[in-house]
């Protein structure tokens, strides 16, 4: 089974420049493809023309996401977080960052093809919460490594069955590898994931309708983006209360995990549970 890659110096500054982040399996590097989150009342993302993954995708729409400015919690100004966006139509909102006024992030980690042993001490023994979406091909040989984590406190979520760019799928393809993956990790960790991050973060409106076919309650797309330890921005160079952050399980991944996590704190940051900061609606 193909390894995941470690990002080029090249690639991380395309994702420092725009907020993006490139899914690996095996030798092949790929970029995220644009996601419109877009805020309340407004509708699926917009559909990106299906011809591969895109090479200069646009970060999601400010819209979608509480401001960063916000005052910190407990001041006499300040203001509530902006609500989680909502799409019509009962398709699945997609959401880049949590609302609260707390200073705390949400670290989530793709695909699986690395399996570091060490991480899973590290998870545990220091209790930091995780979510993770996962992709079938990447994590079948040992789904028991990943229960490993689950029972640490990791989220098992969707990634769905082979990692494919989903615009490029017709929707009963984009079903199945959605569905399927769910259908697997259902029998593997006991829960039904409710929550999926397409690949390469790319989505068009048949994404949604299966994402929501498939019982998923919201789509997954990020504010910051790890390689190698360093944080990538898409917002002013800084963390801000309930960014979502995207991790991918690679090469060296504890050392790299720790070095993200020193920098969270540097800034005054917590990683938090999605579980805890989301409705009980999202989990149902």
């Amino acid at each position: 089974m193909p390894q995941l890659r470690t990002l080029t110096a090249a690639a991380l500054a395309v994702l420092t420049a725009g907020g993006l982040a490139a899914c690996h399996n095996g030798a092949r590097t790929r970029t995220a493809a644009p996601v419109a989150s877009r805020g309340a009342g407004d509708g699926a993302p917009s559909q990106t023309p299906g011809h591969g993954p895109p090479s200069s995708p646009a970060p999601p729409s400010p819209s979608a996401s509480p401001s960063a400015s916000a005052t910190p919690s407990g001041s006499p100004t300040a203001t509530s977080p902006s609500p989680i966006p909502r799409s019509r139509d009962g398709l699945p909102p997609v959401i880049s960052r949590i609302p609260t006024q707390d200073k705390i992030v949400f670290i989530t980690i793709d695909d699986g093809w690395e399996k570091d042993a060490d991480f899973v001490r590290l998870i545990r023994d220091e209790r930091i919460p995780v979510t993770l979406f996962l992709a079938n091909m990447a994590v079948k040989k040992d789904y028991g490594y990943f229960r490993e984590l689950q029972q640490a406190g990791a989220l098992i979520e969707d990634h769905t069955m082979t990692h494919p760019y989903m615009p490029k799928l017709s929707y009963k393809r984009q079903k199945q590898e959605i569905c399927d993956a769910a259908d697997i990790y259902t029998k593997q960790y006991g829960a039904r994931p409710t929550l999926f991050r397409a690949p390469y973060g790319s989505t068009d409106h048949d994404t949604l309708r299966a994402a929501r076919d498939c019982g998923m309650k919201a789509v997954f797309f990020w504010r910051e983006v790890v390689s190698n330890g360093s944080i990538a921005y898409q917002v002013a160079g800084k963390l801000h209360r309930g960014d979502i952050i995207l991790v991918h399980f690679n090469p060296n991944m504890t050392a790299d995990f720790k070095r993200m996590l020193r920098s969270i704190k540097k800034q005054g940051f917590t990683p938090a549970a999605v579980r805890d900061h989301l409705p009980p609606q999202y989990f149902e």
